[in-house]
């Protein structure tokens, strides 16, 4: 009997031993690093990273249905730290070259030898649009008994 319970828990280790390691693989293979615009410069050459950097202002060009646009995306940190980014797909509503208005923008893809980073993904978000001003920005609500 302690020969068989044995085999069990050695069956049942290896077992969950496989299980662990194609998880850990799998999670490792499809894992996407995020860069500031400095950082991605610096490393180089990358497969699969993610960036963030805020839209350059006069930087976007737009190219026909089915073309990509291009434009640049800087560091906040070191402004002058830009990255030309050249994106085909679709683009957020929200993605507009509006000087009043700056756009964080993650794109997600592959940084070229050349230093085009050429994106699959892409978020764009305006935070000053959705801020709270004013009365509002202290959390108070009010209501209205009518």
């Amino acid at each position: 009997m302690g020969s068989k319970k044995l085999k069990f828990l050695i069956g049942g280790l290896v077992v969950v031993g496989a299980i662990a390691s194609l998880a850990f693989f799998a999670i490792r293979e499809n894992m996407v690093y995020y860069y500031t615009v400095t950082e991605a410069l610096a490393n180089g050459e990358a497969v699969n990273v993610r960036v963030a950097g805020d839209l350059l202002n006069g930087t976007l060009e737009k190219g026909g249905i089915g073309d990509p646009i291009r434009f640049e995306i800087y560091d906040k940190a070191v402004p002058e730290s830009t990255l030309y980014v050249e994106f085909t797909g679709v683009v957020p509503d929200s993605f507009k070259d509006d000087p009043a208005t700056p756009i964080e923008v993650v794109v997600e893809g592959d940084l070229l030898k050349d230093g085009t980073f050429a994106a699959d993904f892409m978020m764009a978000k305006c935070p000053t649009k959705y801020e709270r001003t004013g009365a509002d920005a202290t959390g108070e609500t009010s209501t209205s008994n009518n």
